[in-house]
């Protein structure tokens, strides 16, 4: 299972001016990047295209620009690029996920049958959670550290692990959503 996610500080501020910038309509795309054994890193993403649904409270994403993409990514890296997740926007409330967002997760994650990770952003600040395959559930991943090349959020577990590991205190509640 993944324990956490790398996001380089390009593909998180690219996914905030877009926010900003298509509101008050929600914006998303693909999340596209490396997947390295536990760890999953947020390379870039996708912006909305032409051929793109959106309203202000939703955005639903065409397959065929953002496919492209992804295959010329991929491509280019000789393999190594994924389609690692998907992310939208709710500008102006809540970072939660809807009950429409939690189903079109478990329709994807089901397909793809690999863990992905599904962005929120509302314009300054992105939640990340990450769906997992099978019956293991959903977390809202939590901010760990932060260097010069991105910010590195982990699951509850992960977290407990690491500051037992360490000998430091848990800090804030580490659950596992619904």
């Amino acid at each position: 299972m993944i324990e956490g996610i790398l996001v380089d500080h390009a593909a998180a501020e690219n996914m905030l001016k877009c926010t900003q910038q298509h509101r008050p309509l929600e914006a998303g795309g693909l999340v596209l990047g490396l997947r390295k054994g536990l760890y999953l890193h947020v390379t870039e993403i996708t912006r909305p295209l032409p051929w793109d649904r959106q309203s202000s409270t939703r955005f639903q994403r065409s397959p065929k620009g953002h496919r492209i993409a992804a295959l010329r990514r991929w491509r280019k890296s000789g393999g190594k690029m994924d389609w690692i997740g998907e992310w939208h926007s709710h500008p102006g409330f809540s970072l939660s996920p809807s009950s429409i967002d939690i189903r079109n997760w478990h329709d994807i994650v089901r397909q793809r049958k690999a863990e992905m990770i599904f962005p929120i952003c509302d314009g300054r600040e992105t939640a990340f959670y990450l769906q997992c395959w099978g019956d293991r559930g959903k977390f809202l991943l939590r901010q760990f550290e932060k260097d010069a090349v991105g910010t590195f959020y982990l699951t509850p577990a992960a977290i407990k692990r690491r500051l037992r590991e360490t000998g430091n205190e848990a800090y804030g509640p580490t659950v596992e959503l619904p």
